[in-house]
């Protein structure tokens, strides 16, 4: 899986972009500045932990048609690829899992149509969660998933959406951690992280959404879903090396292995950490992208989150990160945004919209490809050994993009012999080794 993979997910993403609106569902009768605070990798398949085989939903009796909710995608959705499946405007079919809260029709916050629906939960009960039933089952295969979110009350938050193909021993889950912006609508390209048994995708009989508090355990579940949407999936997975900090490591270490392979790299790169001791050089930097990686716009927030400077600071910062990049050769790389401490809110998610084409945070888990929302792209941990090659066989099992993130290579960082060993692994799959260049141009 060397250069051959790469351009041949390049060539099918393209064609899949550009089939994916003629596309119909199945008829039926998916350290740097070590400022960072990243999670650690999440596993599991509700967000207890607990099997999804000991899940029980209550009033699974209230049986609903099979046919998607729209057939077509309203006017204010065309610019999305695939269809919706579910678009929330008629919750009749949609139950509250027993003590687990409850769901309501939103009227006047929507981000399509004339309605959404709200799940909510009081303090005290872990999740707040609701499902619906397909009795003659619901065809998805070939297809990735997203949804599009809104959650209150809180910075972090941990959705989960659940696949019971055909039952609770055969279940296919997608979990992501949300770091914001709060309080304000977004798409979610749901990745795979966990399959109990043998699902099968084309005998979908029920869907579950469940939200849970991240960060702190106080206070109510609250969060907005809309426009459940399916994609043609590409013919091949992808996985994203992602280097964070601007490390000479990266160059001195990271890249001395990374050629054996033939893999093309992202670096996320702090302009006033390059030429300092330990950091790469403008002299490196060039010779990376002369080997294909791309160069990404990672402003230096230092101890602080990115909100935590004035508008007018936050737009600076970013505006000028990106300058930094195109006004030394680095066009393609500053098209790409790679957010401080993970963290973002409403203000510089508008600002990094502006003057990025993509951007990437932690999310614990792998994105569906093609992504319905580019600006919001999860990364997680290259480093967790186990979990990291999980995700990665969730990405070739299920044809989507793992970004795998790493900060320093070798001496006290991860160690350059395991840094082999997982490239090796990668080597193994069918996935293609992906720049964030070749994963927008597709």
């Amino acid at each position: 899986m060397t250069m051959t993979n790469r351009r041949s997910f390049l060539t099918a993403a393209g064609s899949i972009g550009i089939l994916s609106l003629a596309g119909c569902l199945s008829d039926v009768n998916a350290p740097g500045d070590t400022d960072e605070t990243e999670a650690p990798t999440q596993s599991g398949a509700d967000p207890d932990g607990n099997s999804s085989a000991n899940q029980n939903a209550t009033g699974s009796e209230n049986e609903s048609d099979d046919e998607p909710d729209s057939d077509e995608p309203t006017d204010e959705l065309a610019h999305l690829p695939g269809e919706t499946i579910v678009d929330f405007e008629d919750l009749e079919s949609w139950i509250a899992m027993a003590g687990q809260g409850r769901i309501t029709n939103e009227d006047g916050d929507v981000y399509a149509g004339t309605r959404s629906a709200r799940i909510t939960a009081e303090e005290g009960i872990d999740y707040a969660a609701a499902y619906r039933t397909y009795p003659d089952g619901l065809d998805v295969r070939g297809k990735n998933l997203s949804l599009a979110v809104k959650y209150t009350g809180r910075e972090q938050f941990d959705l989960t959406l659940q696949l019971l193909a055909p039952n609770s021993r055969n279940v296919l889950s997608f979990r992501r951690t949300l770091t914001g912006p709060a309080d304000s609508w977004q798409r979610v390209d749901l990745g795979v992280n966990a399959v109990d048994t043998q699902p099968d995708l084309g005998d979908v009989r029920e869907i579950r959404i469940l939200g849970r508090r991240r960060g702190s355990d106080d206070g109510d579940i609250e969060f907005l879903v809309d426009d459940l949407r399916a994609v043609d999936s590409p013919d091949q997975g992808a996985v994203m090396l992602l280097f964070d900090g601007t490390l000479e490591s990266h160059h001195t270490t990271a890249f001395e292995i990374t050629e054996e392979f033939g893999y093309p790299g992202v670096e996320a790169v702090i302009p006033e950490a390059v030429g300092e001791d330990g950091r790469l050089t403008i002299d490196a930097m060039g010779e990376l992208d002369d080997a294909g990686w791309d160069m990404a716009a990672r402003p230096r927030t230092g101890a602080q989150f990115l909100h935590e400077f004035s508008t007018e600071q936050q737009e600076g910062l970013i505006r000028r990160t990106k300058a930094y990049l195109e006004n030394r050769g680095f066009e393609d790389g500053a098209r790409h945004f790679v957010t401080p401490k993970n963290l973002i809110e409403a203000e510089a998610m508008e600002f990094v919209r502006e003057y990025h084409d993509q951007a990437f945070r932690y999310g614990g888990a792998p994105n569906a490809i093609p992504a319905t929302d580019p600006h919001n792209l999860g990364t997680f941990s290259g480093t967790a050994g186990d979990d990291t090659r999980h995700f990665v066989d969730m990405a070739a099992q299920y044809s989507q993009l793992a970004v795998l993130r790493f900060e320093e290579i070798g001496d006290d960082g991860f160690a350059k012999e395991d840094f082999r060993d997982l490239l090796e692994y990668i080597d193994e799959r069918d996935v293609a080794v992906v720049t964030a260049s070749d994963l927008l141009d597709a």
